[in-house]
């Protein structure tokens, strides 16, 4: 009898290969899933963090257009929720806070309350003299307003949180 060579694998080396790769993959399993934890963590704190930015820059932008009127006295009330005053070109603007939620709405546009950012977990202002240490009474002798705003992404992620102080314009 003529024996015939076949060029392929036996059922051993088969099984044997398979259970190989299945303990390589149960083992390296995790190191993958740790690398995707890792990515999905920091792309959520990228996106906060693009919040936070966003935000503060916007706060700033309004803030820093707080109208001086002739007396000498800064269109703004002095208190921590909601921030009120006047821009120079007449609009009355509020800044409310009511975590998760930052809103800045205008007098002029009734009926819509724009979403600033979400995720907050503080927003807190304080006001200042001149001198940069004083703290300011009220609209007359106010020269610096500080905010200091605070994100959270939740699900075990770090908060965040930026503080600016803001020169008001047009001082004497």
């Amino acid at each position: 009898m003529k024996r015939i060579h076949s060029q392929g694998f036996t059922l051993i080396e088969m099984v044997t290969t398979l259970t190989m790769l299945a303990v390589m993959a149960a083992l390296a399993a995790p190191y993958l899933s740790l690398g995707a934890e890792a990515y999905n963590a920091s792309s959520a704190s990228l996106h906060t963090l693009g919040k936070l930015r966003n935000a503060s820059e916007r706060l700033v932008r309004e803030i820093r257009e707080i109208d001086r009127q002739a007396s000498g006295e800064y269109s703004v009330t002095i208190n921590q929720n909601p921030l009120v005053f006047t821009r120079q070109d007449g609009e009355q603007v509020t800044i409310n806070v009511a975590a998760p939620l930052v809103t800045l709405s205008y007098a002029s546009i009734s009926g819509v309350t724009p979403v600033l950012t979400d995720e907050v977990s503080s927003l807190t202002f304080a006001y200042w003299q001149s001198d940069g240490i004083t703290t300011a009474n009220d609209g007359a002798d106010v020269a610096f307003i500080e905010f200091e705003l605070q994100l959270d992404p939740g699900a075990g992620g770090s908060p965040y949180a930026h503080r600016t102080r803001i020169a008001l314009r047009n001082q004497q």
